[in-house]
């Protein structure tokens, strides 16, 4: 699965046609009927804006798709989408163990709730043959499909089954980012094996944009393209809404919750730091230069930090009142952000079997996480705004 992105860009040069004239004829699964050296099989094409961590280049009948961080430690992966109807392409001994997917896919193993709303939007949900956990997902239509589709699941005890995916034989097994044992045994056992990493993304533009990676999938580019593209647009304006607030002005925040006496913080260059910055507001641990998260195990230093921070987000699903954050830690409390009662967690909204949208509809939505934190922040810039994912904790 492994090879130097370089490779890539030859084979464009090598490769890459002019398109033909006349569309080609597709039959009722979006496969070719008939073989057509040098036609090009991919109207719509894909171009990646905002994310570092996946690319794509089209040769004819077939794509080419990157995951340069495909988990933590990993190499970059390399995936061929190769239009079915048509030949499997030679691409040498370089490329000889990267997957060939035959696509648009018919049966899909999805291992991220975060790949719910992204699989609705490019129209690839009857596709959708297994998931790691049902209760985990909280996407509605997600849901509906999996009452009436016999779909596997696939990690119940939290380990995958291996026996379950091999017998059902998906065309991908689109895993969450992952480099575990057991997804390499997939692999091994020649499942195409994916890795949907949109978690390692840094912006929330570039989280968001995995809809576009979704979209490869299903030659469903136009329409990835298009939902990313509102999306984007969306944010841009929510931005514009704080352009204009001076540095000094911009109130102080904390992200995160503690856990076993650790507290866990966005990182400085974290997504959720840059939507604090785009919100018009100031991290209090702008200067970590973590892209996840980290530990704080001396409370004395968040206090120190966090005793200037206005508003506190992010924080533990736990909380309902000030009284669960002093039983906790009373030095939490009695933060200024938790006396006046700006702790903000992001559960308000779930899917009908309970589980949390923040976590999916949020990944793909960072418009309307930036809407939810601006009127958190600044509460006169969006009079009467309902908050979608946010909710505050009591304090009487």
């Amino acid at each position: 699965m492994i090879c130097n992105r370089g490779f890539v860009g030859i084979l464009l040069a090598l490769f890459s046609v002019s398109p033909s004239i006349a569309a080609p004829s597709l039959d009722t699964k979006g496969c070719a009927t008939a073989y057509e050296a040098g036609q090009d099989y991919f109207a719509a094409k894909s171009s990646i804006e905002f994310s570092d961590n996946f690319s794509v280049a089209y040769f004819g009948n077939y794509k080419i798709v990157t995951v340069d961080r495909p988990y933590p430690g990993g190499q970059p992966e390399h995936y061929v989408l190769v239009q079915c109807g048509t030949p499997s392409p030679d691409l040498g001994p370089d490329m000889a163990n990267v997957p060939r997917i035959s696509v648009p896919v018919q049966s899909l193993f999805s291992g991220s709730t975060a790949q719910a709303p992204a699989l609705v939007t490019v129209g690839g949900l009857k596709a959708l043959t297994g998931v790691a956990r049902r209760d985990f997902i909280a996407t509605p239509e997600v849901i509906a499909h999996m009452e009436t589709a016999g779909v596997v699941e696939y990690e119940t005890s939290g380990v995958v089954d291996i026996e379950a995916v091999v017998a059902a034989r998906p065309d991908v097994f689109m895993a969450g980012g992952s480099g575990e044992a057991e997804i390499q045994r997939l692999a091994a056992a020649g499942i195409a094996v994916v890795n949907f990493a949109d978690w390692q993304e840094t912006s929330p533009l570039g989280r968001a944009e995995w809809v576009k990676f979704m979209g490869l999938f299903f030659n469903a580019e136009a329409k990835a393209d298009e939902s990313f593209a509102a999306v984007a647009k969306r944010y841009a304006a929510a931005e514009a809404l704080v352009s204009g607030v001076a540095e000094d002005d911009k109130p102080f925040v904390l992200s995160g919750q503690a856990f076993g006496g650790v507290f866990f913080a966005a990182g400085g260059k974290s997504f959720i730091a840059q939507l604090i910055a785009d919100a018009g507001g100031r991290y209090v641990f702008a200067d970590n230069t973590s892209t996840g998260s980290f530990e704080i195990h001396d409370l004395e230093q968040l206090v120190t930090r966090a005793r200037e921070a206005k508003v506190w987000i992010q924080a533990a699903m736990t909380y309902r009142n000030l009284t669960d954050i002093a039983a906790e830690n009373p030095r939490l409390a009695a933060l200024p952000a938790a006396q006046a009662g700006e702790v903000w967690i992001p559960d308000a909204l779930k899917g009908p079997n309970g589980g949390v949208q923040f976590y999916e509809l949020g990944t793909m939505r960072p418009d309307l996480v930036l809407l939810d934190l601006i009127s958190i922040l600044y509460p006169e810039k969006l009079p009467g705004y309902k908050r979608v994912f946010n909710r505050a904790i009591t304090i009487d």
